[in-house]
């Protein structure tokens, strides 16, 4: 099962919701980084956003992630792009980084963070930024408040330790961190170069395994999500929030 899991998502290609302007938008929010910075781009998957922060920022980029063949994807078009001196793909544990403390001027993580959780996360992080390095970072969120039943229970299960922007902001406060600023990333962000490319594989997924359970019984909880979002897009959302250490 997790061969075909990781059959679906390195097709796509994002491995969650996100765009290139939404990238763009988060970095110009950073100021006055030093010039050639160090960053680490975590759980990065297929590197889109691996690429964005390297042409805007410049310097070098590591760029972590637990599966190899991702990091392949990367490491190709680096070499494609002339970037081979600028992104440097190391295939490791996001939740034991193997990287000594205060090396970062940035830390870059969209849609990633979740795995070790949003305040752990940030905690854990925390001593690899140099002092008054930045974190970039994207959560799913609350967007209004008394969602519907189904809805909630959906997210119980999926991630129960979703909170609203306003909780979210307290969190990063405690840690330690001062809030440079924060956006709603668009619906389209989760459609473009996601859902849409995540339906199309589900469907030819399908089609090739329809004869075995196994198979069909992990699609369709994706399918589920996909339709969660549709319905219910208004309550909840992916929240862009950019810190400083």
């Amino acid at each position: 099962m997790e061969d075909i899991f990781y059959e679906i998502f390195e097709s796509l290609p994002r491995q969650g919701p996100g765009s290139r302007q939404a990238t763009r938008q988060a970095a110009q929010l950073l100021k006055n980084v030093p010039r050639n910075p160090v960053i680490l781009d975590l759980g990065c998957g297929t590197g889109i956003q691996t690429f964005e922060v390297a042409d805007f920022f410049g310097g070098k980029v590591f760029a972590l992630d637990n599966h190899k063949p991702f990091l392949d994807r990367i490491e190709e078009k680096a070499g494609n792009s002339g970037l081979e001196a600028n992104v440097k793909c190391i295939h490791g544990d996001m939740l034991n980084p193997p990287f000594k403390d205060e090396k970062f001027d940035i830390i870059w993580a969209e849609g990633s963070i979740y795995i070790a959780g949003f305040e752990k996360g940030l905690r854990d992080y925390k001593p690899f930024l140099k002092a008054g390095g930045y974190f970039a970072v994207t959560e799913v969120t609350w967007l209004r408040e008394n969602p519907p039943e189904d809805l909630k229970k959906f997210w119980e299960q999926e991630y129960p330790d979703i909170k609203t922007i306003n909780e979210n902001i307290l969190i990063i406060e405690n840690c330690g961190y001062h809030l440079v600023g924060n956006f709603i990333l668009p619906e389209s962000a989760w459609w473009d170069d996601y859902y849409h490319p995540l339906e199309e594989k589900i469907a030819s997924m399908m089609t090739t395994f329809r004869q075995e359970k196994n198979v069909l019984n992990l699609l369709r909880p994706l399918l589920h999500e996909i339709d969660i979002f549709r319905q219910y897009s208004e309550y909840y959302g992916y929240i862009f929030y950019v810190l400083q250490k």
